[in-house]
């Protein structure tokens, strides 16, 4: 059985990691540009740095992605509704929200900056479309990448 040398090996898998990464986050891009509300992209600058270049860790698992952001936004947009989104209101919601992710299992540390996105940006509900297309989405380009990774390495 051939194996590749390590250097051209890791090379290749660097390749394929930032190749995803741009696709990934390029479509999250054209999806919050077209509904103007590009602040959204930071966390998801961090989630792809977990998903494509450590997607082992328990923090990359699809579930804790999907969860912790949608535990983050629906709690950050209550926040912001219900509350004057003081720095008192942010800071117990930020806690509620860490605790429910960690509650839920699905703990992913970029969530807790798309809880400060929201209530910081005065953003709405109106942002789950947009956040949660964007997250699907980098989620499958994430999963495939991982894909191409696992056959790299089998060559």
């Amino acid at each position: 059985m051939h194996t590749k040398p390590k250097n051209r090996l890791h090379l290749l898998e660097s390749i394929v990691v930032g190749v995803g990464a741009f696709i990934g986050l390029s479509l999250i891009g054209m999806i919050a540009e077209q509904s103007n509300t590009m602040m959204i992209i930071a966390p998801f600058g961090a989630t792809a740095v977990l998903l494509f270049s450590a997607p082992q860790s328990p923090f990359s698992r699809p579930m804790n992605i999907f969860g912790g952001y949608f535990i983050s936004t629906v709690l950050g947009a209550a926040v912001l509704e219900y509350t004057s989104g003081g720095w008192l209101s942010v800071g117990i919601g930020l806690g509620l929200a860490i605790m429910l992710m960690h509650l839920a299992k699905v703990v992913h540390p970029p969530a807790g900056a798309n809880f400060l996105i929201v209530t910081q940006g005065h953003l709405s509900f109106y942002l789950m479309w947009p956040l949660f297309t964007g997250l699907i989405l980098l989620i499958v380009v994430g999963m495939s990448v991982h894909k191409i990774r696992q056959k790299i390495a089998l060559e």
